[in-house]
């Protein structure tokens, strides 16, 4: 249940609940998960082979994707109804972080970061780049914490993709969400830089004590950074416990894709009907500074 107490969400806990999960695209069952919970403060990281349902649960959590039977709640509330009046609030406390970083390439590094307070200033005013003074400040700042001091006026295009992706977690956090949800953040990285941005993206989370859900490919990072993994493998559930508990013969069946409970495969395609969410992203887009 969420309370409101003036204009602010207190929700209790878990974070993220799902129930009875089902979800069908055509024939074809994409997740099947009874039960999944995700407390404050965590940081799950969530294990799997490609269409393996990762980017199916993202979805879900998020509300881009409603489930053919089932139930979900994050924050206390259904991400997916619209009709809700807490819609608005709840995307607004959920930060996305796609596997397609969805700059807009011909803006600054600050610009970009700014999107991330769409959710709390005013439309007409953000689409002629008009921020307040603090949003304008809040966004340099986080530049500084992610490494990029001096580089805000740079337009993104002109930045490297290590670059790139630390612009991506600054907007991430200037939403200044509950719950961020990063989508193999650092698939088009080489190991190095990968290991760079998550080891960022974590500290920049523990400091503000928001819940974390990261999709993964890779075992040895996971478990390096995660207080919780999840596995999964054709839809279904197949590990969910601490880093280390995390064993061969549990990764055999996350990466070779058996259920414990079946044999039966599913194919699914975690990118199909992927809704791209982006806001103020026309080419020409001025900014203004304060």
């Amino acid at each position: 249940m969420i309370v409101r107490l003036d204009s602010t969400f207190v929700h209790s806990q878990p974070v993220v609940r799902l129930e009875g999960i089902h979800v069908l695209f055509g024939r074809t069952l994409a997740l099947d998960l009874e039960t999944l919970e995700i407390e404050a403060g965590e940081r799950v990281f969530i294990l799997g082979h490609s269409g393996s349902g990762k980017t199916t649960l993202s979805r879900l959590i998020k509300g881009r994707l409603k489930p053919s039977t089932g139930d979900v709640q994050v924050l206390g509330g259904d991400p997916a109804a619209r009709e809700s009046r807490d819609h608005r609030t709840i995307q607004r406390r959920v930060a996305m972080i796609d596997q397609e970083f969805h700059l807009v390439p011909r803006l600054t590094a600050v610009g970009n970061v700014l999107h991330g307070c769409l959710g709390r200033v005013s439309p007409w005013k953000s689409l002629f780049g008009w921020y307040p003074p603090k949003e304008w400040q809040k966004a340099e700042e986080i530049l500084e914490e992610v490494g990029l001091e001096g580089l805000g006026d740079r337009r993104v295009e002109t930045l490297s993709g290590g670059q790139r992706q630390r612009v991506v977690i600054a907007r991430a956090l200037m939403q200044e969400a509950d719950l961020i949800l990063a989508d193999e953040p650092v698939s088009a990285l080489d190991p190095e830089l990968a290991e760079d941005a998550l080891e960022l993206l974590v500290e920049c989370v523990a400091r503000r004590g928001v819940t974390l859900l990261v999709n993964l490919h890779q075992p040895e990072l996971a478990r390096r950074f995660a207080s919780r993994l999840v596995g999964l493998a054709n839809g279904g559930l197949v590990y969910d416990g601490p880093p280390d508990g995390f064993t061969e013969d549990d990764a055999e069946l996350v990466y070779r894709g058996y259920r414990k409970e079946s044999a039966r495969r599913r194919e699914c395609d975690d990118g199909a009907e992927k809704s791209v969410e982006t806001a103020a992203s026309h080419p020409d887009l001025r900014l203004v500074r304060p």
